[in-house]
């Protein structure tokens, strides 16, 4: 994740652009400075040190913006395990099962998405995060068992 801001610096060049005025090359290579930051504390300490000298110049914000950087995404993708690709091939009816529901609700919650007042009354006092990891759990385990038994299946053995 990087964040990037972009600050004009000088009262008069400040005024130039709230009133949409183009900037001279001079003047957006000495007033229009783009900066990027690796973290997110990096980039406080700046406006911390830019805020305390701020009585020598003027200067304002005028874009900020984080921008993930897509080989993070391509690492966290690669990986990553999609577990509920495995569930959804070696549990059958999987989609009938209420912990199915139960995980949608709690993944949804711990994402900090919108859920039902029926729902968030439920799951009130629970440890979401943990809840959520047994709820799991259990389906994984269920459609291991039955990906193991595809794979090695019980053999009968007769006697005579």
């Amino acid at each position: 994740m990087k964040f990037i801001t972009e600050i004009i610096f000088g009262k008069e060049q400040i005024t130039k652009y709230h009133n949409s005025q183009s900037f001279s090359d001079f003047e957006k290579i000495i007033n229009v400075k783009k900066y990027t930051f690796e973290t997110q504390l990096e980039r406080n300490a700046f406006y911390k040190g830019l805020a305390e000298g701020a009585g020598w110049s003027e200067f304002e914000v005028v874009k900020e913006f984080e921008e993930t950087d897509h080989k993070e995404i391509n690492e966290k993708e690669e990986d990553g395990f999609d577990y509920w690709s495995f569930i959804e091939k070696f549990y059958p009816k999987y989609y009938q099962c209420n912990n199915v529901l139960l995980s949608d609700i709690l993944t949804k919650k711990l994402d900090g998405e919108e859920i039902s007042e029926n729902d968030e009354e439920y799951i009130k006092d629970w440890d979401v995060r943990n809840e959520l990891l047994e709820v799991d759990k259990e389906l994984l385990c269920k459609a291991f068992e039955n990906y193991f038994n595809t794979i090695y299946p019980e053999k009968v053995i007769y006697s005579k």
